[in-house]
């Protein structure tokens, strides 16, 4: 039993040694355990430490940077502050700058609708103005056309009382207000006062029997061919106001009545009422019989001429220069002209015949009553113009209209018409010329002569008439405006006085001077 104790106490003693020394082991590994716990606390305090030191320094950093930006804080909020009141101030400006916006919008408003008041009044205002400068002009206009048409009459008659510088400048005052005021220069009186003061007509006496006809070569050979009753042709080259003569023919068996100029050929064309046509070419002179009584004018065509007698009419031909055809007339030829293009044959019973060609004749009533001596048509505005035996003119317009102008005393021997204008000659030795685009056509003296004016023709430019009277003169008058005043012009030598000036023209007119210097008064 006691070496079951014994062996149970050794046991029991050995497992508590074991234990002792399991608890041993296990505290021993406990307290490594607890070290290595205790290092890494250590090691965690060293670097809590560490970091508490680090933490120290940061919380000082923080606090210098906390101070720091409380500092930037105070300067923030001051220029929070700052910008706050500078917006408010910008606020306030804004208000007041919109106030100040709105009001100009309504100072602007009211601007423009005074503006525009201003400029409704000022389109009124302007159109008073323009009507009233208007009315101005228009009044100073017919005062001064009416003054130059007064003036005008005033020259004519200082004129004809031998008074002719005093004439001659107030004929330039004339054309200087009525070509300022754009008057009609054409006016009767306006025009034979500049007609009379610029010494237009120039007179030769050449033939000794009646100048029945005038014809012009053309600009290249620039002479002219005239032919008389008394049988007499002549060929006439002029220089300024000299007039050279050449005769081609003189013997008073012939009595010419018209006379032609070939100017292809140069040759001329002379026809006598007693029934020859001579044909010339320089000293060469051809005479070609017609069996035709009493001629009394040709006509042109083609390389033909018809030639026309009291009774009848026959047919020359250039080429050959011989009467190709004849043939007698039912009726009396009075004068011969030219209608459409076509010869026309006016007779003494009222009628006219157009010659469509040498057997055809195409007769009709003329549309007026009386003789026609004279004839002219204008194509461009489809116009006639028949001259009578008694001096009276009748114009038929576009429409069909008849007119009947009045101023020649006699028979009408030659009528012309140039546009517009128409001149006229007659027995009773006036040419005149009429304005037909008026409202009242009146009778402007061109230029007299002592005897019957037998034909007229105007030069190729149209500058001057030419015209044949009975007394063998040739009569060379300027119709050109333009040329007219030129040489008036030349003429002046002063400027009419002031005293001249407040005796004619009126003190209420202001004084103007035209020439050279102010003439002293």
């Amino acid at each position: 039993m006691r070496n079951i104790t014994k062996i149970a106490s050794v046991v029991i003693a050995c497992g508590a040694l074991a234990l002792v020394g399991f608890v041993a082991w296990s505290m021993h590994e406990k307290y490594e355990e607890e070290q290595v716990k205790v290092r890494e606390l250590e090691e965690q305090l060293t670097i809590l430490s560490k970091k508490e030191k680090q933490a120290a320094v940061m919380q000082s950093v923080n606090a210098q940077m906390e101070e720091l930006a409380n500092e930037q804080r105070i300067i923030s909020d001051e220029q929070r502050e700052q910008a706050e009141q500078q917006s408010r101030i910008a606020n306030e400006m804004r208000l007041h700058a919109e106030q100040e916006r709105q009001n100009a919008l309504v100072a602007e408003k009211r601007a423009l609708e005074a503006s525009e008041v201003a400029k409704s009044q000022q389109v009124i205002a302007e159109k008073e103005r323009s009507q009233a400068e208007y009315s101005k002009r228009v009044a100073d206009t017919l005062s001064y056309i009416s003054l130059s048409r007064t003036l005008a009459n005033t020259a004519i008659t200082q004129y004809q009382t031998g008074n002719h510088e005093i004439a001659d400048l107030l004929a330039n005052v004339v054309c200087e207000y009525t070509n300022r005021y754009q008057g009609n220069i054409y006016h009767p009186s306006i025009y034979q006062a500049l007609a009379m003061t610029s010494q237009n007509k120039t007179v030769w006496n050449k033939h000794k029997g009646s100048v029945t006809d005038i014809a012009f070569a053309d600009d290249k050979q620039s002479y002219i061919v005239t032919c008389s009753t008394y049988g007499e042709v002549m060929k006439h080259t002029i220089s300024g106001n000299k007039l050279s003569s050449t005769t081609l023919v003189s013997d008073p068996r012939y009595d010419f009545r018209d006379v032609f100029i070939n100017r292809q050929t140069n040759a001329i064309y002379a026809m006598s009422r007693t029934g020859e046509l001579l044909v010339i070419r320089g000293k060469v002179v051809k005479n070609v019989k017609v069996n035709i009584e009493k001629l009394k004018g040709m006509d042109a065509t083609d390389n033909q001429f018809v030639l026309f007698g009291e009774r009848g009419m026959a047919l020359f031909d250039t080429e050959t220069e011989t009467i190709v055809a004849e043939k007698q007339l039912p009726f009396v030829v009075e004068t011969n002209a030219r209608y459409q293009n076509y010869p026309v044959i006016f007779d003494r019973q009222g009628r006219m015949h157009m010659v469509k060609s040498f057997n055809k004749l195409e007769t009709t009533n003329v549309p007026v009553k009386g003789q026609v001596t004279a004839f002219a048509e204008s194509k461009n505005q489809h116009t006639r113009f028949y001259g009578m035996s008694d001096g009276t003119i009748y114009y038929l317009n576009s429409k069909g209209q008849v007119t009947k102008l009045v101023g020649h005393r006699s028979r009408i021997s030659r009528l012309k018409v140039n546009g517009y204008r128409l001149a006229s000659s007659s027995y009773d030795g006036s040419i005149k010329m009429w304005l037909t685009n008026l409202p009242k056509i009146e009778p402007m003296t061109l230029f007299t002569t002592k005897g019957w004016v037998m034909n007229f023709t105007f030069d190729l430019k149209k500058d001057y008439i030419w015209a044949g009277d009975q007394g063998g003169n040739l009569t060379r008058a300027l119709i050109s405006v333009q040329a007219m005043q030129q040489q008036l012009k030349a003429k002046l030598k002063r400027n009419l006085t002031r005293e001249e000036w407040n005796y004619y023209i009126g003190r209420n007119i202001p004084y103007e001077t035209f020439v050279g210097k102010e003439a002293k008064p």
